[in-house]
């Protein structure tokens, strides 16, 4: 038997396993107790990873859509359709008729190919991965206040802060082995402030809880702010040395006063002047932020608005003292820095920089100008396709088909297509859509990198080779060969990969050039940016300097706007979504794993006894939920701490996002998905509206 040391597959704290096997098949896993952040603990999905390897729904064999269905071929004939449609499709309308829609689950490499298969392959603008929709809000913001999208600090300082502020992120379930951090934080004094509309196992007596009004982030950071100020809780030494644009965020927030900012959130005024307080008498502090503040047409300003907050209070520079994003999948930082977004170029090199593109262009041994400019993001890609304007798609470590919202138009685009392929390990509900389904590569298959939301860069080990015979590196250049940009893509193996990356990424914002294969293992990982220089990784930025080139963080003015849809006498409630710490994104791996089936083997809407009581849900039956976008008929469950005007499910089944709207962000893209006004009934009693995509219908009884 054989041991291979690896990272667990879901989420982006990638805690380190050894896979057990023969070389040929992986039959279980042990603990790797040396494991950078988490010492070898795992999580019930991270026990269960290897199981999806040799799981019997597994693709192993490429599948081709005949007239009577989907007929297994070989790899030639699946490449040559594959890759003809696409050529085909280019010849008539042009490369931009075809798009691309990849995911933050991939490896490093496999994110760095995938984009520059789009722009030297496909030689198409339309390339976004699903991290769209989780953690550009945050990027973007985090970029314009700082000069560059990665965590201050590493997670493992929250052990050296006497007070943390968890904003919109569940941690028990959607990071559970962040908890022994933080228990341990605790047995040292630290203390909670949660601001979530649900309460729940992270709360401890001495943390105090704000459940605030979905949608009203950007109004409680600013009248915490302004009560900082009120309060003489503003760092004025590190604000004047190291920022510009207090006076106009200050201004911005005069009339935040703490009466209005608690009609606005739903919060008493003496609990929001009480954070404030705890915030303002903490030498130390962390401030944590995921979904729940930024997945919102809002999210870009709400991040903005909480990072004035910790501005405020000089919250850098300083171990135990930060402001940082929770990115929720696998490789969520690192496939975001790696020229597989439609705005950029790998490093975090600007796509619409004529400097960046140059650079990009000459490392590639092509002209700038024949890289394609800034393209559509991923739900405007799907809008595209339903349009007619985008006829092809490759898909790969996504699955669009549960995960993205509006999730009846989605399907329609996804029908509409002339050309689909998708690349997955198992038969997703894309795959449904495909014309082609190549097999993918599960995490047991691949070699490669990923980096930690905090910024660190783990190495990930082969335990055996493609079931399916060709991994997915081997796939794309397959695809490109037959595109005629072979020369473009011969990598062969992520280490091949791997120094690639690194040379491009040499001097750019996201700089892995001083990083080395070998050492990523023997460290333990490395953070970046690691330039030549200093191989060593940078785990804190700004100690000394910002990365604006005035070496200053920016404040910004921040005017809260309300919802795009508000509640109304016919959808009073607001649904939200998160996670279940049993299931991973849209389920395609989850939901075939026994265990985690039988912990959540459906989705359970969430709702507060006394709203379960005022519109009739009785026990053990169903309820529907029914928004403008679509109904669904759900099981229930009773929680006493989440508001009564807010109702929660978590996403991982298909039924979740025929509820949710696509309303985008203007300047990130990422969708409202936290904020969806709903109403709610017993299923078995009620005529409700059979909802098209117009948010229209006729009447029918639901039983």
């Amino acid at each position: 038997m054989s041991e291979t040391i690896t990272h667990c597959p879901y989420c982006s704290l990638n805690c380190g396993l050894k896979l057990i096997g023969d070389g040929v098949r992986v039959s279980g896993h042990e603990k790797w107790k040396s494991a950078p952040f988490s010492g070898g603990g795992l999580c019930a999905k991270g026990v269960t990873a290897w199981q999806q390897v040799h799981h019997p729904d597994r693709v192993l064999r490429p599948l081709v859509r005949r007239r009577g269905g989907f007929q297994e071929t070989d790899w030639d004939e699946a490449l040559d359709v594959a890759a003809s449609g696409f050529a085909r499709l280019r010849d008539r309308h042009g490369p931009a008729v075809n798009a691309v829609l990849t995911g933050a689950s991939l490896t490093n490499e496999k994110a760095y190919v995938v984009g520059k298969f789009a722009r030297l392959a496909l030689r198409t603008p339309h390339v976004d991965p699903n991290g769209r929709l989780c953690m550009s809000a945050a990027g973007a913001a985090y970029t314009a206040a700082f000069g560059l999208d990665r965590a201050m600090v590493p997670l493992e300082d929250v052990n050296r802060a006497g007070l943390v502020v968890v904003i919109g992120a569940n941690l028990p379930n959607a990071y559970p082995l962040f908890m022994p951090h933080l228990t341990r934080a605790r047995r040292r004094g630290t203390r909670l402030v949660v601001i979530d509309p649900r309460g729940g196992k992270l709360l401890r007596p001495g943390d105090l809880h704000l459940p605030l009004r979905p949608g009203t982030d950007a109004a409680l950071a600013c009248g915490l702010l302004r009560a900082l100020d009120d309060q003489g809780g503003i760092d004025r030494d590190f604000v004047a040395r190291r920022t510009v644009g207090y006076a106009d965020a200050r201004a911005a927030v005069e009339p935040w006063t703490l009466e209005r900012t608690g009609a606005t959130t739903g919060l008493h005024p003496d609990t929001i002047a009480d954070a404030a307080r705890r915030l303002a008498g903490a030498s130390h502090a962390m401030i944590l932020h995921a979904r729940g503040a930024e997945q919102h047409p809002t999210g870009t300003d709400n991040v903005l608005a909480w990072i004035n907050l910790a501005l405020a209070r000089g919250l850098a520079g300083r171990a135990g003292c930060g402001i940082v994003t929770l990115t929720g999948q696998r490789n969520g930082q690192g496939a975001r820095e790696h020229g597989q977004r439609c705005d950029q170029l790998p490093g975090y090199r600007r796509i619409d920089d004529p400097q960046h593109r140059r650079v990009v262009a000459d490392r590639w041994g092509v002209s700038a100008d024949e890289l394609p400019g800034r393209g559509l993001s991923y739900v405007e890609i799907l809008r595209a396709a339903a349009r007619g304007e985008v006829r092809g798609m490759l898909v790969i470590s996504t699955n669009p088909a549960v995960s993205a919202p509006d999730l009846g138009r989605v399907r329609a685009a996804l029908a509409t297509l002339e050309h689909l392929v998708v690349i997955d390990p198992f038969f997703s509900e894309t795959c449904r859509h495909a014309r082609v389904v190549l097999p993918g590569s599960t995490f047991a298959e691949e070699e490669g990198t990923v980096t930690t939301t905090d910024g660190r860069v783990l190495r990930v080990d082969r335990a055996i080779p493609p079931l399916a015979w060709r991994g997915d590196l081997d796939v794309l250049r397959g695809l490109a060969r037959r595109l005629g940009a072979l020369q473009h893509l011969d990598l062969h193996t992520a280490r091949e990969v791997f120094d690639e990356l690194r040379r491009l990424s040499d001097g750019a914002p996201a700089d892995y050039a001083g990083l080395d294969w070998e050492r990523l293992r023997d460290r333990g990982g490395v953070f970046w940016p690691a330039p030549r220089h200093r191989p060593e990784g940078t785990p804190r930025l700004y100690l000394d300097r910002f990365a604006h080139p005035d070496g200053r963080a920016r404040f910004h003015p921040i005017h809260p706007r309300p919802p795009v849809v508000l509640p109304d006498a016919v959808y009073p409630l607001v649904l939200t979504t998160g996670r279940h710490r049993s299931h991973y994104l849209s389920g395609n791996q989850t939901r075939r794993i026994p265990s985690l089936v039988a912990d959540a083997p459906e989705p359970l809407v969430e709702v507060h006894p006394d709203t379960a009581a005022t519109v009739g849900l009785v026990h053990g039956r169903s309820a529907l939920v029914t928004s403008r976008q679509g109904s669904a008929v759900l099981a229930w469950t009773p929680n006493p701490d989440l508001r009564p005007d807010t109702l929660f499910v978590a996403y991982h089944w298909p039924t979740i996002n025929q509820l949710t709207a696509a309303h985008l962000d203007p300047v990130s893209g990422i969708a409202g998905v936290k904020h969806t006004p709903v109403r709610l009934h017993p299923a078995d009693v009620v005529v409700a509206a059979d909802v098209g995509p117009t948010g229209r219908g006729s009447e029918r009884a639901v039983s």
